[in-house]
């Protein structure tokens, strides 16, 4: 089982992302699936799309950067309840490869079923799930200092897609959301 956490501070220096965790179960559990966030918190839901969203973003881009990252940042950064120094270069990859944890399918999975599932069919929700998506992919691209590896704009395309998708169904207009 993965757990990363979603209680995370982040701090920028140089590029590099600290990942200061406490991890929280039961609140994991709650903002993996959106259960937590209700109709009318709508801010707080952004916020929390965004958040996965950098998140996930941040853990694609150190791990696809892993034979380079300063072993300072890797002892900071945490998967699985312990540092990713103590990954070997083969684990870190296979982390980001097709059928991996961090990889693409399972990525953008996780990410568009918290933005549908907290949504519901609340058009607005799913709207502002969406720009939080958006907003952590940028959050990430800043914090790295510009473009992330092509492993994080393929999530987001594939969870921005089923997202899209979602609000079509409900009725919504896609142009209406496209940033």
């Amino acid at each position: 089982m993965v757990n990363i956490s979603t209680n995370s501070v982040y701090a920028v220096e140089s590029m590099k992302i600290n990942y200061s965790s406490v991890q929280n179960e039961k609140n994991a559990a709650q903002i993996k699936t959106g259960q937590n966030l209700t109709v009318n918190q709508p801010s707080r839901f952004l916020e929390e799309s965004s958040h996965l969203s950098f998140e996930n973003n941040g853990i694609q881009n150190a791990l696809s950067r892993f034979n380079t990252l300063d072993a300072n940042i890797k002892e900071q950064l945490i998967y699985d309840g312990r540092p990713i120094s103590e990954l070997s270069s083969d684990e870190a990859a296979s982390l980001v490869d097709k059928d991996g944890y961090f990889g693409v399918a399972k990525t953008s999975a996780r990410i568009a079923d918290f933005v549908i599932n907290g949504a519901g069919d609340d058009l607005e929700r799913l709207k502002n799930g969406r720009e939080g998506v958006l907003m952590g992919l940028k959050a990430a691209e800043k914090a790295w200092g510009g473009k992330l590896f092509d492993i994080s704009y393929e999530t987001m395309d594939n969870a921005l897609k089923a997202i899209d998708d979602r609000i079509a169904e409900l009725g919504g207009s896609i142009v209406d959301v496209a940033t």
